[in-house]
């Protein structure tokens, strides 16, 4: 089987309930340390979130292919359209990634946010808080 296959029957597979996307709509940096993902008890909301995660990152990817499409079909960027992922996507998966305690995707994530919302991240404190515990983590921070 090759990648291709694989990959196209990965996508199908993602299905979410609305009930476990309003499980997920709900989660956010500030269960950091609160909800441990790692127990026993919580690992079912674990698969839930790695999920998601999973669903998230095709969801960039197949958005970069298709610009790149785009960018290779128009050669001279004559009325190039730029495929745009939702700035709250790279929030959301920076949280995801800090509750698996992946720092260094989160930190990743969380700097796409601020690169798209250059002048309106400040506004989104939950995004602020994710992006401090990763700081916080990686000990860098000044006092």
């Amino acid at each position: 089987m090759s990648k291709t296959t694989s990959r196209a029957e990965d996508t199908d597979d993602i299905s979410m309930t609305a009930q476990e996307l309003h499980v997920l709509s709900e989660l956010d940096s500030r269960q950091y340390g609160f909800l441990l993902l790692n127990l026993p008890e919580n690992s079912k909301k674990k698969a839930l979130v790695q999920k998601a995660v999973k669903y998230l990152q095709m969801m960039v990817v197949q958005a970069r292919r298709q610009q790149k499409v785009q960018n290779e079909n128009e050669p001279n960027n004559c009325q190039m359209k730029n495929i745009s992922i939702d700035p709250k996507t790279w929030v959301k998966l920076g949280h995801f990634h800090l509750l698996l305690e992946d720092y260094r995707k989160a930190l990743s994530a969380y700097q796409m946010f601020y690169k798209t919302q250059a002048e309106n991240h400040w506004q989104d404190t939950t995004f602020l808080y994710g992006l401090g515990l990763v700081y916080f983590h990686f000990n860098a921070f000044q006092w």
